[in-house]
This record gives structure tokens, sequence and C-alpha cells, in this order.
């Protein structure tokens, strides 16, 4: 159970240093096509979601997937870490990240149209999008990891 509140925990940091990270880089000019847009663009295409609650609305709503989205695979991360105790967190961290990346914007994501899949994306964009993931996996395992070991300390 520790380990899932820790993966909780760190999932929701992993989303915060991700969601940072895609906001600086755009005003820093280095980021130009980022997956939060992406996802904007999708709710309203799907949904009219500027129409009918405007562009904060949208990236509110956004926003707010993508921090369950968060919450669900740092879960997801604390049952794997509990699986593999022993293991390097960087190390799993940066695999989980690569996979939900591989999973998700190479797999998934072009099927429901919210990217246009990898190979059109180009490489300099496929790495950037691969870099976020890792950043969030890594953000993820680290946090946990702390998490983790100070929720153990408190059961002392």
């Amino acid at each position: 159970m520790r380990w899932m509140v820790a993966g909780l925990l760190g999932g929701l940091a992993g989303g915060v240093a991700t969601s940072v990270a895609m906001k600086g880089g755009r005003q820093a000019g280095l980021l130009h096509d980022t997956l939060d847009r992406r996802g904007e663009d999708w709710l309203d295409r799907m949904a009219g979601t500027r129409r009918r609650l405007g562009e904060a609305g949208t990236t509110l709503l956004e926003q707010s997937g993508h921090g369950m989205a968060s919450l669900a695979f740092g879960a997801g991360y604390g049952a794997l870490r509990a699986q593999l105790p022993h293991g390097s967190p960087a190390l799993l961290g940066t695999a989980y990240g690569a996979g939900l990346y591989a999973v998700g914007i190479a797999g998934i994501a072009p099927r429901l149209g919210i990217t246009e899949g990898e190979r059109r994306a180009g490489p300099a964009l496929a790495a950037q999008r691969l870099g976020m993931h890792v950043l969030f996996g890594l953000a993820t395992a680290l946090v946990a990891e702390a998490a983790h070991a100070r929720l153990s300390a408190s059961d002392r």
C-alpha cells in the first residue's frame, strides 16, 4: 500500500514537472507542438470545448485530464516498483516513461487522432515527446522513492 501512495505522489509530481517543462519550453521557443496543446485541440474537435468553455476552460479541462492520467500512471509506477523493489529507481522510472510514450503516444494517440503518428511527426518532435515522457517517469520514480522512504520511516 505504501508504494501505491508513494506512486500517486510521484505521479502528481511527474505531471506537474512535465506541465511546467512544456509551458517553459513553449515560452522559451524551444518547444512548439506540445502534447498539451494537441490535447486541447483534440478536445475542441471532439466536443467544441473552445466555443462552449473558452480557451481557459479548454486548458483547464485538458490539464485536469492530464492530472488524472498522471495520478493513474503514478499508481501504476507504484505497483511496478512494489514488484521490483531492488531495481534502480532512475532506471526504472526512465524505462517506465519510455514505455508510456511507446504505448500512449506512438501507439494509441494517433489512432484517436490526437497526434499524427511519430513517423509523420519526424525525429525532432518524436524526441521531444519521448523526452517529456522520460521526464515524467524519472520525476515520478524519484519522488515516489522519497515518499516511500518517508512513509516507511513513519511506520517505525
